[in-house]
């Protein structure tokens, strides 16, 4: 942490300096559209599939004006709740942003319900790096091995690939043998989803477990998370299209009036960055959000107090590990 961290009126080029040197994943959606409603997810109460948004083209300009600004080298990651693969544009767009990015380690995350072979070679061709799949089962039906497999075997052939098995539990997980893209699945349900600590998506999902927040976060230090219409969030838990999150928004990026920057919306989480930063009690809706929850004993809350603060000394340890702790080694 710096104290540049919890400022909000930063001149740009102390502001570029602080996303440069901390700003490692990008995570978007450009389209609003999901062609399921999981269990586990909002979608099954916020309305996803009845219309199909893309992201406006002056939101979407910002964002690559961006990425070439900070000449950015982390992830840029295709995620939030629509399908990323239901836009047939995301080919060109994995291209541009290949373009302003060139570093950059580009990856999306699916249920796979698109995917066949040609549309994977179209993905390769551009520039995608990683892929994650996930191969959802009804929650009705057992999870099992034997369901797994069967799931997993009819998108195997769907796209025509071999896959090499890593682990048959909790989950059954995949790599796809397909060398231009890193590609790995998960069949899972509500089942075994339960069984590794469901996320509470900021207490909008009553299945998961309860809690009351205490622990640190330092997901906005590192995470920045732009919805299709270039609402900037707090992380990827929330959504700026509930009316229990309004409050995580933090800007709007793009081009027109009251519109900010992506260097400018990194900033703007300044003030969560302060609330999140040592334990104690968190606002609405962090208060019940389960994801990386740090156990409240001693040894964490010292760790925490050491990394959390900003004086010279806690600095010039923070600057001794950093080598070691490189930021593109993380994701």
């Amino acid at each position: 942490m710096e104290a540049d961290h919890f400022r909000t009126d930063l001149p740009h080029e102390k502001a570029m300096r602080l996303a440069k040197d901390h700003l490692e994943l990008i995570e978007v959606e450009t389209v609003s559209y999901c062609n399921r409603t999981c269990s586990f997810c909002p979608n099954q109460f916020i309305d996803r599939r009845s219309e199909k948004h893309a992201m406006p083209e002056h939101t979407w300009q910002a964002v690559l004006a961006g990425l070439r600004e900070l000449d950015y080298d982390g992830t840029f990651v295709w995620s939030r709740y629509s399908e990323p693969l239901s836009e047939r544009r995301i080919v060109d767009r994995i291209r541009e942003v290949r373009a302003a990015a060139p570093r950059s380690r580009i990856c999306a995350n699916t249920n796979g319900d698109y995917l066949n072979a040609s549309y994977l070679d179209e993905l390769a061709s551009v520039g995608l790096n990683r892929l994650f799949v996930d191969l959802y089962i009804p929650d009705a039906e057992t999870y099992d091995l034997d369901v797994a497999r069967e799931y997993h075997s009819k998108f195997e052939q769907r796209i025509g690939k071999h896959c090499t098995l890593l682990a048959a539990e909790p989950e059954y997980h995949c790599v796809v043998d397909y060398e231009p893209i890193t590609i790995t699945t998960h069949a899972r349900n509500i089942i075994s989803m339960k069984r590794q600590d469901l996320s509470s998506r900021g207490g909008l999902i009553t299945l998961a477990r309860r809690t009351t927040r205490v622990a640190p976060c330092f997901a906005p230090y590192k995470h920045l998370v732009i919805d299709w219409d270039g609402s900037v969030v707090v992380c990827c838990q929330v959504r700026s299209d509930s009316s229990q999150h309004t409050n995580t928004v933090v800007g709007r990026i793009g081009s027109e009036s009251g519109c900010v920057s992506l260097v400018q919306a990194y900033v703007n989480l300044a003030g969560w960055r302060e609330s999140l930063r040592s334990f104690g009690p968190k606002a609405q809706p962090c208060d019940s959000c389960n994801v990386g929850e740090y156990r409240a004993n001693t040894a964490t809350k010292v760790a925490s107090s050491l990394l959390s603060q900003t004086s010279f000394i806690p600095s010039l340890v923070k600057l001794a590990v950093r080598p070691v702790l490189k930021r593109r080694q993380r994701w």
